[in-house]
């Protein structure tokens, strides 16, 4: 299978057709990125953890039948593919046959469990399976279980998870039409989209603006963060079903309102279980940063505007990895932009535990330990989309190589080879096993105000930022295309006026010294508790708040832990003041706005580095000016 199938009629046709899983493998970074989840949690997450262990129910067992199982797959199986990792796969296996096997007569699968959501988690997983084996069990598998689906649902309506996360499951049905094309799975679709939560209208309309927390509403469903993580799509996926201008708009609109309200520097928005506004020191849980990758991805695929690909690369580079340890053993259930504590302490959450921000095995609720997992293999599975037109389009940006066909049916790999997001340059080397016509779509993010092009030694510039640049030309082996974009040194201002400071995509943060305690669990997979060692009360001096007084730029190459807190591929010198009013309040940093804020201190050079890389930091800066007397 080279490529998904493109929407049937009467289906609306999405801007891009995804690639199937396997047809874009990792290379340079990102493959020691993904090797570092497998020798992680990830790959060993069944050895220990009693929700996936062999009694799970999603095995037959009389343990855990409801998600846990499922939201473990659905990383496990597309890591394991990406890797051609055997014993991954031998992990995977009997996991996919029993729920193959587990089909009755009237068409329902899986757990005793009778919740619709868990069923929708994992389609998602057999969906994978197919595309990377074209096992053609699965097929029938989902043809059965709609059918059940569609009889039932009048008599067992959606409800909770499932009332506010059924568009995974329209993803699912349209996903099976485009190979079938059975009418009765449009049926269902508009059955699923007519009895959920309307995320469009909630998100892009009204509701967000004034959620600081509502989590009373209807059990905390519309302001739960995963919830909205996952909404934000569906906008997109309706859109394929109604064909609405307004299902069109509303997926961009939704994500917007929600950044407006609640946004954080890091790409995500804040969620310690609940929205919960733009502080720097609200919590963001990791479920919702991996749901919002997805959704991302999907919304990318279905409409094709280039703003959903710069907010990919903002999460994943920025938010995604901090909140793991560099070596993927520990994770946070809840980061903080500004987090200069990770303890077990009372702190402004709406709805959390104080344990919330630990790195460690299951700090809060064990969701996010089972859940984290799919990020970074659909973030690789989806560096690539096809064009209808026999194009492809490169709408993120890591090092990789992909394999398809391409115009009237050449097939064409193209290596793809970067240190990008820490380096700008991006290469792309094509191969094809006959000279042909098609469209190559690069993707200019939002922030590349003039990028240079270079095809085959020739170089122009391209000032198009937040497009994708089309380049159509007749195409043969050993064609090579750079793409060079332009990482200058930018501020933004964010939550009272504080300052982040970004290159490229990625945000950086003050490097603390650490000191980590263990407090509990063993060895790799134990519970930290991480204090600074260091001071962290730092005000910038930018020149006119667009420059940063001070300013040096030092790169290095990424090592084989690509977000390793002690070898940063990149790190920034600038200068600062200490402002010793700036406290701890609530066992984090306390409520500051940008100033300027005088100061006795002298000025030092501070070290920023990728916020990806950290585990303690500031990232959303005041401004430090002398006082009187020492200017």
């Amino acid at each position: 299978m080279d490529k998904l199938p493109q929407n049937r009629e009467p289906l609306y046709p999405a801007a891009f057709q995804a690639l199937p899983l396997g047809a874009i493998k990792p290379r340079g970074w990102l493959l020691n990125q993904l090797r570092v989840q497998a020798n992680g949690l990830t790959g060993h997450l069944d050895e220990f953890w009693p929700y996936v262990r062999p009694d799970s129910g999603w095995l037959g067992g009389a343990g855990e039948s409801w998600e846990r199982g499922p939201y473990f797959l659905d990383g496990l199986l597309p890591l394991a593919h990406l890797l051609e990792d055997e014993r991954l796969l031998n992990k995977v296996e009997p996991w996919i046959e029993w729920t193959l096997n587990s089909q009755d007569e009237r068409g329902y699968f899986g757990t005793r469990d009778p919740d619709w959501w868990p069923r929708m988690i994992m389609l998602k997983v057999l969906m994978s399976h197919y595309e990377a084996t074209e096992d053609a069990r699965v097929l029938r598998l989902m043809t059965n279980y709609f059918r059940y689906q569609l009889s039932v649902l009048p008599l067992r309506p959606l409800y909770l998870w499932g009332w506010a996360r059924a568009m995974d499951n329209v993803l699912a049905v349209h996903w099976l039409y485009n190979f079938t094309g059975d009418e009765f799975l449009l049926d269902l679709a508009q059955l699923l989209i007519d009895n959920t939560l309307d995320w469009p209208d909630l998100q892009a309309n009204y509701s967000l603006r004034h959620a600081l927390p509502l989590k009373e509403w209807n059990h905390g469903m519309m302001t739960h963060g995963p919830n909205n993580a996952m909404g934000v799509k569906a906008g997109g996926v309706f859109y394929v079903q109604t064909g609405k201008a307004w299902h069109h708009m509303a997926s961009r609109l939704g994500i917007e309102n929600l950044m407006r309200h609640h946004g954080q520097p890091s790409g995500i928005f804040s969620c310690d279980e609940h929205l919960n506004g733009t502080s720097p020191t609200s919590g963001a849980e990791l479920c919702a940063v991996a749901e919002f990758m997805f959704s991302l991805e999907e919304s990318l695929r279905i409409l094709g505007d280039p703003y959903f690909g710069d907010q990919l690369e903002r999460v994943a580079f920025n938010a995604f990895p901090a909140t793991f340890t560099p070596d993927m053993w520990a994770h946070q259930y809840d980061q903080q932009v500004n987090q200069v504590l990770a303890t077990v302490a009372k702190r402004n959450w709406t709805d959390n535990s104080d344990e919330s921000n630990l790195f460690g095995l299951e700090p809060h609720y064990g969701c996010c330990t089972a859940n984290m997992h799919q990020a970074w293999p659909k973030f690789s599975k989806s560096l690539f989309m096809a064009t209808p037109g026999g194009g492809l389009a490169a709408v993120a940006y890591a090092p990789c190589q992909v394999t398809t066909r391409v115009g009237k049916g050449s097939r064409a790999t193209i290596a793809v080879t970067t240190e990008y997001p820490f380096k700008g340059d991006i290469q792309f080397d094509i191969e094809l096993d006959s000279p042909c016509e098609f469209d190559f779509q690069l993707r200019l993010p939002d922030w590349a105000d003039e990028a240079r092009l270079t095809i085959n030694g020739r170089t122009s510039q391209i000032r198009a930022a937040g497009t994708f640049h089309v380049i159509q030309r007749r195409w043969s082996s050993g064609d090579s295309v750079t793409l060079e974009l332009p990482l200058d040194v930018r501020l933004s201002k964010g939550h009272k006026g504080l300052l982040s400071v970004y290159r490229g995509p990625l945000l950086f943060g003050s490097r603390i010294d650490e000191e980590w305690k263990q407090i509990a669990g063993e060895l790799p997979h134990a519970d930290w508790e991480i204090y600074p060692k260091s001071a962290w009360n730092y005000g910038l001096i930018p020149d006119d708040l667009t420059v940063l007084a001070g300013l040096a730029v030092e790169e290095a190459t990424p090592s084989e832990t690509p977000f390793a807190t002690d070898a940063p591929p990149v790190t920034l010198r600038v200068a600062g003041r200490r402002l010793p009013q700036w406290t701890l309040q609530d066992n984090s940093a306390a409520d500051i706005d940008a100033g300027p804020h005088p100061t006795a201190a002298a000025t030092e050079e501070i070290t920023l580095i990728p916020f990806g890389l950290t585990q303690l930091r500031i990232a959303a800066f005041p401004i430090a000016q002398p006082e009187k007397d020492d200017a």
